[in-house]
């Protein structure tokens, strides 16, 4: 890819005056302001910027590559002053215009590069051109006070500032601190507000923003280490101010120009871990600086001051850092902490698929989403209430490698709430794993008893009605009164061993039900209660297991009414919603029915459990009791 030709100018200009500083510097004069450590991190910085603006018009970003541009010619207009400062009033001794004009520029020169870098961040970030103009109108003053009226210092001093200020004047640079920490607290406060890939890039601009203070004030631990404390060298402190003072100009233009690329919002998934190590490293570096100058205070052979921070640091940085981490995700993602909030609220619960879709709906704002569980063995998806699922379709969220999460919004929105909900997804798929299992040892059996049923029916029942029909025979030949009798004896007793049979081979359930289906079944069952029981039940038949199950709840549910509840009327009503079929029982009778009282109840809410069902029980107003049971079935 050619480099255009003006980025091609600026880049030949930064570095011939990168040459002629460096020659003057080599010529032997010495002053911080031309040190090679200072002035070639800034003309890198000043290319990085030339590259970035380039690469920021072609990403359709052109206001912010305007900004970032300027801030590359500031950059430019630092290092000429520091050259004719160097070259023209240092090294020839000029004190004309010109020379106080250079030197002074230089002195106050980093105003406008931090300036116009924390405008880059609020024009790429979008915030209003008032909070633009109030920055960069404050640094421009800041910087226009500091020209005149801050000394030159050595080996400039013969250049007197044009207005001398009090030692208080120096409180006038608190304005533009000021301003300078308006840029992040304006991205940090935006960010929640924001949804899908522009929050995350907000997000990635807010953390880059971060930096020039964070450098900053590395810079000054180490300055008043190496000056007031004397811990480290004169030399070591002014790298560490140089670095502090550059890496921002180099690292922020790189970091706007990444955001504006495609899939550079990607960048956003490592944000809260670096905030958090930056926040790590600095509480290490003030604690270990600190153990530092107390035990140089106390002397050279002072170490336990040293090693007892260090150790206290190695004790405390990493929880700090992980609250720190999950502070941050919780301030900028508000999906993430209002499913932090659902979840803490639901507390524990037997439920967790039901829970975790339920916390997800709430959190994204759609009542729609659905929560799909990956079953073992490749035996496919269920949704949360147990109804078949398809695989993964695109533009689905993951969670964890056996759930996924669909819903209206952009996916992007999802991933935070599906990170808070992810504990409760692998308890849900660990449930649904069970009842799946469960599920198919119902089935099994269910096969089995059917196997059973056709096998004594054509075998053994067979050969048993046939010997009831020979006994009603030879009862009817016989004419001996007590003979009659004992042949009428046989004949009652193996038809009901015959009934005993099919009911044994039918796992308690009647024949009817595995040729007929439930509808059949419960007419024959409530047809021969006493009290009126109003059915409502539809002809489609339901898988095998889920009939035998809706079967034995709506048996147990009828028979408590009548034996428990003194119940006068019975309402059973069987309904197909969305994949499930649900069972409802209703009565008229006394209530007070509970699953934790009572075998009967407990072993059928056990059953339903085991085909990934849902059993719920409860009274009626005004009186009453009301059962439901929701079976998937897949259809």
């Amino acid at each position: 890819m050619t480099m255009p030709a003006s980025v091609a100018f600026r880049v030949v200009v930064t570095v011939a005056t990168l040459v002629v500083a460096l020659g003057t510097y080599l010529s032997g004069f010495r002053h911080g302001g031309n040190s090679p450590i200072l002035l070639i991190p800034l003309a890198c910085a000043a290319i990085v910027c030339c590259v970035s603006a380039s690469a920021l018009h072609q990403a359709g970003q052109a206001r912010t590559g305007r900004w970032v541009s300027a801030t590359g010619w500031s950059l430019l207009v630092y290092l000429l002053a520091a050259t004719v400062a160097a070259e023209y009033a240092g090294v020839r001794g000029h004190g004309d215009a010109v020379a106080w004009t250079a030197v002074t520029v230089q002195a106050a020169g980093y105003i406008l590069p931090v300036t116009l870098t924390q405008v880059c961040f609020l024009v790429a970030g979008g915030r209003s051109e008032r909070a633009v103009r109030l920055v960069l109108g404050s640094g421009i003053a800041f910087a226009v006070l500091a020209m005149v009226t801050l000394p030159a210092g050595e080996p400039y001093a013969r250049l007197k500032p044009l207005w001398e200020l009090p030692e208080a004047g120096s409180l006038a640079a608190l304005p533009w601190m000021a301003s300078v920490l308006a840029g992040p607290v304006l991205l940090w406060r935006a960010v929640p507000a924001e949804r899908g890939e522009r929050r995350l890039r907000l997000l990635v601009v807010a953390a880059a923003s971060l930096v020039p203070i964070g450098t900053v004030l590395l810079a000054a631990l180490a300055a008043v280490m190496a000056h007031a404390a004397g811990v480290l060298t004169v030399t070591a402190g002014e790298t560490a101010t140089a670095v502090g003072f550059c890496v921002p100009l180099i690292l922020c233009p790189l970091v706007l120009a990444a955001v504006a690329r495609p899939g550079g919002a990607r960048l956003a998934r490592r944000v809260p871990s670096l905030v958090g190590a930056v926040v790590g490293l600095l509480f290490t570096l003030l604690v270990v600086a600190a153990a530092a100058v107390l035990g140089g205070s106390l002397g050279a052979g002072a170490v336990l001051p040293v090693v007892l921070s260090t150790l206290a640091v190695a004790a405390v940085v990493v929880p700090i850092n992980r609250w720190v981490v999950r502070a941050l995700l919780l301030r900028v993602d508000p999906v993430r902490a209002r499913a932090a909030r659902l979840v803490r609220e639901a507390g524990a619960t037997s439920r967790p698929a039901e829970t975790a879709q339920d916390v997800l709906r709430a959190a994204l704002g759609d009542p729609t989403a659905r929560l799909v569980l990956e079953l073992p063995e490749g035996r496919g998806w269920v949704e949360a209430d147990g109804a078949t699922a398809p695989p993964p379709p695109p533009g689905a969220v993951l969670i964890g490698a056996h759930a996924y999460l669909v819903h209206q919004g952009e996916a992007v929105d999802a991933y935070g709430g599906a990170d808070e909900v992810a504990e409760l997804v692998e308890r849900a798929v660990l449930q649904a794993a069970v009842r799946d299992h469960g599920g198919r040892a119902e089935a099994a059996a269910a096969e089995e008893r059917r196997r059973l049923e056709r096998d004594l029916h054509d075998g053994v029942q067979g050969r048993l009605l046939a010997l009831a029909l020979d006994l009603r025979m030879a009862r009817r030949r016989l004419r001996d009164a007590e003979a009659q009798l004992v042949l009428t004896d046989a004949t009652d007793s193996l038809a009901a061993a015959i009934e005993e049979l099919r009911a044994l081979s039918t796992g308690n359930v009647p024949e009817t039900l595995s040729r007929h289906g439930l509808r059949a079944a419960l007419s024959e069952l409530t047809g021969r209660i006493p009290v009126p029981v109003a059915l409502n039940v539809p002809e489609a038949r339901l898988p095998p297991p889920i009939e035998s199950v809706a079967y034995l709840v709506v048996c147990e549910a009828v028979t408590n009414a009548l034996k428990h509840a003194g119940a006068a009327t019975i309402e059973v009503d069987v309904r197909l919603d969305g994949g499930c079929a649900r069972v409802s029982v209703t009565d008229d009778g006394s209530g007070g029915a509970d699953l934790r009282a009572g075998s009967g109840l407990r072993g059928l809410y056990e059953r339903v459990q085991a085909v990934g069902g849902r059993l719920v029980v409860g009274d009626r107003r005004p009186s009453g009791t009301a059962l439901e049971a929701t079976l998937p079935c897949g259809s």
